[in-house]
């Protein structure tokens, strides 16, 4: 891939994650309260209480478990603070290798870590007995270039998107809560375009979904979401924007049998998926069927814009949107989806 496109695609990053990733049970999700701070919350009584406040950076990837603990890993120097949040106390993490970490994730044993690496892309911290280990990659995987850009969970499987170099993959492995995870086997992932970068990954019972962007010198830049109807990613569709100044797709949720979209200009969308959506592709092709955005039933917020969505752990009707005004403040607003 040549460089030019990679600054491209880089300008599009958000180093922020808000765990969005398949993890079940518990209570408490983080909100952005500022461009500093971000907040553990609990959904009581029909609304948001704060529970906790944590300082981050731009520089910051964070998650939680939503039980028991909340990680912010500091991007520019790889150290990471591991917070319990009932004991408020803090435990700070000395990684054994050298990183350029790209996304986190964290459930009731473990912490991982996608990079950018391309040989050593993905590590798991064993938080009971305090071991590091580097998890296996296929050997179809192994190029400088490539990396894990986001990882999503699902009741036995830790699932690692694979990044920029095609063809792409999922790399799944099995869950256990005692030792090192054991690698089961790999997919390859349908393309939307020349020079595609995938971004994010959503997960819900039915669905697997994913953001990319694409760049093309004859057709210029689009933004992709891309869902899955299933792990063995036999059917797929696409709804796609292009992409002019700035980029569309702020971000996205998969709540039932809806896709939620936040974008820029247009404000909440919602998107009914059903089973004629999918289309199952021939190898020969190996693209995904695509769906015009005009489907896409859309909720302007005047002179306001959603930068993030927010599931809130086991409500499926609600979510959290975090809202950013022309003056830069921000606000949170919890609507029926």
């Amino acid at each position: 891939m040549k460089k030019s496109v990679v600054l491209f695609f880089i300008f599009f990053i958000s180093l922020n994650a808000f765990g969005q990733n398949g993890v079940k049970g518990g209570r408490y999700f983080l909100l952005l309260k500022d461009k500093n701070t971000i907040s553990l919350n609990a959904f009581e009584n029909n609304e948001i209480t704060e529970i906790k406040t944590y300082p981050i950076s731009e520089k910051s990837l964070f998650t939680t478990d939503q039980k028991q603990r909340v990680a912010i890993l500091n991007t520019a120097n790889d150290s990471v603070s591991l917070y319990d949040i009932t004991s408020s106390s803090e435990l700070k993490l000395s990684i054994p290798f050298q990183l350029m970490p790209k996304t986190v994730l964290l459930n009731d044993d473990n912490l991982f870590i996608g990079v950018n690496n391309g040989i050593k892309m993905l590590f798991q911290y064993h938080i009971q007995s305090g071991k590091w280990y580097q998890l296996e990659m296929p050997k179809e995987i192994l190029d400088p270039f490539k990396l894990i850009d986001d990882l999503v969970i699902n009741d036995s499987l830790l699932i690692a998107i694979d990044n920029v170099v095609m063809p792409k993959y999922l790399l799944f492995y099995h869950l256990n809560s005692t030792n090192k995870l054991i690698f089961s086997h790999f997919k390859e992932l349908k393309s939307n375009g020349t020079y595609e970068e995938i971004f994010n990954g959503r997960i819900a019972s039915n669905y697997l979904g994913l953001y990319s962007i694409t760049f093309s010198g004859y057709i210029g830049c689009h933004e992709h979401i891309t869902i899955y109807n299933d792990l063995d990613l036999t059917s797929s569709f696409v709804i796609s924007v292009e992409v002019k100044e700035e980029k569309q797709f702020n971000d996205f949720l998969l709540i039932e049998d809806k896709l939620i979209i936040a974008h820029k200009e247009k404000g909440l969308g919602i998107f009914e998926i059903k089973d004629s959506c999918f289309q199952r592709v021939s190898d020969k092709y190996n693209i995904n069927a695509s769906i015009s955005e005009d489907k896409v039933i859309y909720k302007q917020y005047e002179n306001e814009e959603i930068i993030r969505l927010t599931k809130i752990p086991d409500n499926e009707t609600k979510i959290v949107l975090t809202i950013r005004n022309e003056a830069g403040k921000i606000r949170q607003e919890v609507v029926e989806v």
